[in-house]
């Protein structure tokens, strides 16, 4: 064999396998531009949902700004209201000490007007009506008529008799 025989057998594989390699170059490049158009209707999509995921963070921060304007309208009414809800809080408060006040110097006169040998226990005295006198028809004298008591004025009478 001659060198020129060997040169040429080595330039015929080398043009068999660039030969092969072309053919699977072409064939992929056939399947690419096949699949060209399906990856710019897959690009196509991929913006559509994209466009519709920023109306949906700008419908969202929209929501949430109207949300917070209601909490915070809400915040200031539930302010308010606790302001009032204090103030109501303190004057009765202060009401109630003044009851309690008035009721102890009441007890105070009652003790000191009371027969020393009769002093009734106050814890353990049962919780009477309350009588309003009422005119009698055609006499000057009054007649007392009994009143029942509500549970709330029951409970401030023996709140303030647990006071003593």
């Amino acid at each position: 064999m001659t060198l020129s025989l060997v040169v040429e057998i080595v330039v015929a594989v080398l043009l068999v396998i660039t030969l092969s390699i072309s053919l699977v170059l072409n064939r992929r490049l056939g399947n690419l531009r096949a699949n060209q158009d399906e990856m710019r209707r897959l690009i196509a999509d991929f913006d559509k949902a994209l466009i519709k995921a920023r109306q949906g963070m700008n419908e969202l921060k929209a929501a949430s700004a109207a949300a917070d304007t209601a909490h915070e309208e809400n915040l200031k009414q539930a302010r308010a209201l606790r302001d009032e809800l204090s103030f109501m809080i303190e004057t009765a408060d202060r009401l109630a000490d003044r009851l309690a006040g008035e009721a102890a110097n009441t007890r105070a006169v009652r003790q000191q007007q009371a027969v020393p040998e009769r002093k009734p226990d106050m814890a353990k005295a049962p919780v009477t009506p309350f009588r309003k006198p009422v005119a009698a028809a055609g006499s000057a004298a009054q007649d007392f008529k009994l009143e029942p008591r509500s549970e709330a004025e029951r409970e401030l009478l023996m709140a303030l008799r647990q006071t003593r």
